[in-house]
């Protein structure tokens, strides 16, 4: 079990500064914002977006305003002042906190001042009114009950369908990675000290939100929460697993980071019927069973006991055998050579063992292989679907907008002038 969480790593925007504007990592205005608005896309969200020559002609015809619209709210300030520290090479490390962002939740900032700068500008804090919804659970599709043996769980308590929203919740803060190193490059112990501080300028309400969170070593109190339930996001932070949703290897829901509302939302990914209990994977689903024991083991302190990790040793051996596959198919459909196996027939065995294996929070790589297969032998209109439902299938997870879902966008804009196209047709 996970409790409600905490602080996301600014690695990623760290690693970017130097070299890459923050807008570059932002969502691309040529996709519309369309999975800001529903982390989930549909194939009616590809055709409404393929078919229109605007945004505005993807989405609903409004009124033309009579009167000038009223600008949003902003909170892009801090209402704390910064307490800041060097480091030996003279960088500047800094705790930033807004105490109203998120309706009053709060966040908190260890990082440096440039950065700290870039996360201002970013929509969570320029028009506020996107996080209205967040961390709202009134009318829930779930309720919390107690595990034998395990503690607390989510259940639902209602059909939820593949995609439909579970819940969405703000992290209480975000810092810079190397603050967890032995030498973090401030004085001895100052790195600690100030991630402290990142939790004592937040709300008292989300304070002991914090301090509730789970951990599974002893040690200081905010670090080792921090270890146990920090989420890897970007542009400034912003992942969170929630309160009381529990692992699965092979889960009924997935997560999804928003990079510029820094809102972490988990979706079904298949559909859950009431009663079910609602799960999601701490780690990377496409592992063999001993990888994964051994990862939850190291970074969460706990033995996984989930329905797959439960059964027989026959059902052990079967799924590490479709995970062995799984690997070998990828090989192939990835070998661009003139001698490549690659054929549409093992692109379809490939979907096909995700699905018998149960992997829906990460069929989409599946069907990310099989659009690049079918385009490459010119069938345009099967390269088409599969595009289209690796979109569809891909807000989860990461959450991030990587190359591979760029790749998908571009190939259902123009899927002959796309690289793949006849690419295994020799002439």
């Amino acid at each position: 079990m996970i409790h409600s969480i905490i602080l996301s790593s600014l690695t990623l925007l760290a690693s970017t500064e130097a070299s890459q504007s923050i807008l570059a990592l932002l969502p691309s205005p040529d996709l519309c914002n369309t999975y800001e608005k529903n982390a989930l896309l549909n194939t009616a969200h590809i055709n409404a977006f393929l078919n229109s020559s605007s945004c505005y002609e993807a989405s609903p015809k409004r009124p033309l305003a009579i009167s000038k619209p009223t600008p949003p709210k902003t909170n892009n300030k801090w209402t704390t002042k910064p307490i800041c520290q060097h480091n030996a090479e003279n960088q500047e490390f800094c705790v930033y906190t807004n105490t109203h962002y998120a309706n009053n939740r709060g966040i908190s900032f260890f990082t440096t001042p440039s950065i700290a700068t870039k996360v201002l500008s970013l929509p969570a804090f320029t028009n506020p009114s996107l996080l209205d919804s967040a961390n709202d659970f009134a009318n829930a599709p779930w309720e919390v009950r107690n595990i034998p043996g395990k503690g607390k769980g989510l259940f639902a308590t209602r059909k939820l369908e593949r995609g439909d929203l579970i819940l969405a919740n703000t992290p209480l803060g975000a810092y810079n990675t190397h603050a967890f190193t032995a030498d973090p490059g401030l004085a001895p112990g100052l790195g600690y000290q100030y991630l402290r501080k990142t939790l004592e300028q937040l709300p008292e309400k989300s304070q002991e939100s914090f301090l509730g969170a789970a951990t599974h070593a002893e040690g200081d109190v905010v670090v080792e929460r921090i270890k146990t339930n920090a989420y890897v996001g970007e542009i400034g932070g912003g992942g969170a697993f929630y309160d009381i949703i529990n692992h699965d290897c092979r889960p009924n829901s997935m997560y999804y980071h928003s990079a510029t509302t820094l809102t972490h939302s988990t979706h079904a990914s298949r559909t859950i019927h009431p009663g079910e209990e609602i799960t999601v994977s701490y780690i990377n689903p496409l592992q063999f069973r001993k990888e994964r024991h051994e990862a939850l083991n190291r970074w969460w302190g706990f033995t996984c006991t989930c329905s797959l990790c439960s059964a027989p040793d026959a059902e052990h051996h079967h799924s590490d055998q479709n995970m062995e596959k799984i690997v070998q198919l990828q090989t192939e459909l990835s070998d661009w050579t003139p001698t490549s196996p690659a054929t549409p027939k093992l692109a379809e065995k490939l979907v096909k063992t995700y699905k018998d294996e149960g992997l829906h929070s990460v069929i989409n790589i599946g069907h990310m292989f099989a659009a690049f297969t079918y385009n490459a032998v010119g069938n345009v209109a099967m390269a088409f679907e599969h595009a289209g439902k690796a979109v569809e299938t891909s807000m989860g997870g990461t959450g991030s907008v990587n190359d591979d879902e760029v790749d998908m966008w571009a190939l259902l804009q123009n899927p002959k002038g796309h690289w793949s196209y006849m690419k295994r047709v020799r002439f």
